[in-house]
């Protein structure tokens, strides 16, 4: 049997492991296995930037064993900057499933962790149905957009006042207090709201794109600082993403957010892409009619689970 610490699973019985060294190649090739080949290609991804830590630690790669002592199944939290996990889920129709995603629970509430979400593809949703019954509900749905960076939206005259800032210019803290602002009231995904601070809402975006902060902008408007702009080259794939847009809940509705969008087209024209995309939730009408009249269409969707640390009531 192993030699990785035991992490027996009250709730299901069963004796989970943390993965010893011997036993790791085996592990994460069960994992590949329960993956997309995009979800693969990410999943070599988060491997190779593990190999490349000299004190990487796997502690959150757990398994259940045969009884020749080979993983009988295999799950990961993989703990990313910001206080928050992915979650490479157990192959489909493993039996130890439920054990090994509740043990990844208990393992992620030892690390204090915040969030530890999987997302599941169109053709996957086969695989959510034990992700819910262990501790892994639907938190958001998601609309992947995309459009030709030669259309552009009329805006109103607010934007002659308009302009962006690169954040590189400010102070680190304009644009954590900004961030700050644009989260009140959001319709992207409130169950994450008061979750992470600024900082840790940063440190992801910096995991997410190799060039920030080059292209993250502070929007200004009136000379009061209004809202966010933060879009990711992606040059390989020949476009530029919306990582994330929003304004302060002062400047909504007063027309800003049509020249937000203008202003990513047109920085991805000057590049010479031809394309822009952006994910936003299923949720906000208020966006996908945004993106919608900027040219805007839905290319896919993805449900993303995720187990939530409860928020302390306040007492």
């Amino acid at each position: 049997m192993s030699q990785g610490a035991y992490l027996y699973n009250a709730a299901t019985g069963k004796a989970v492991f943390t993965c010893p060294q011997a036993l790791r190649r085996e592990a994460l090739w069960q994992l590949a296995a329960a993956h997309t080949p995009r979800g693969q290609a990410e999943l070599a991804a988060a491997i190779n930037h593990m190999l490349e830590q000299a004190d990487a630690d796997w502690g959150g790669l757990l398994i259940t064993q045969d009884e020749h002592g080979h993983p009988a199944g295999a799950v990961w939290v993989e703990v990313l900057p910001g206080n928050e996990a992915t979650l490479w889920r157990p192959q489909n129709g493993c039996d130890d499933a439920p054990a090994l995603l509740r043990a990844a629970i208990g393992w992620a509430k030892q690390q204090r962790l915040s969030v530890v979400k999987t997302v599941l593809e169109a053709n996957e949703r086969q695989t959510a149905a034990p992700l819910e019954a262990n501790g892994f509900p639907k938190v958001v749905s998601l609309h992947y957009l995309s459009a030709p960076t030669q259309t552009a939206l009329n805006a109103p005259a607010v934007e002659a006042a308009a302009h962006f800032t690169q954040v590189n210019e400010v102070a680190p803290e304009r644009l954590e207090a900004m961030l700050g602002q644009v989260a009140q009231g959001s319709l992207d995904c409130p169950e994450l709201q008061g979750r992470f601070t600024a900082q840790q809402a940063l440190q992801g975006f910096y995991r997410q794109d190799a060039h920030a902060p080059a292209q993250w902008y502070l929007v200004r408007c009136e000379g009061e600082d209004a809202g966010v702009l933060l879009l990711a080259p992606h040059p390989e794939a020949k476009n530029w993403e919306v990582m994330y847009m929003g304004l302060a809940p002062a400047w909504r509705g007063r027309g800003l957010g049509k020249h937000v969008v203008n202003e990513a087209l047109r920085q991805a024209a000057n590049t010479g892409m031809k394309e822009v995309i952006l994910a936003v939730d299923k949720r906000n009408i208020p966006a996908q009619a945004l993106y919608q009249r900027a040219g805007f269409v839905l290319r896919a969707t993805c449900d993303v689970h995720g187990w939530l640390q409860p928020i302390p009531t306040p007492t």
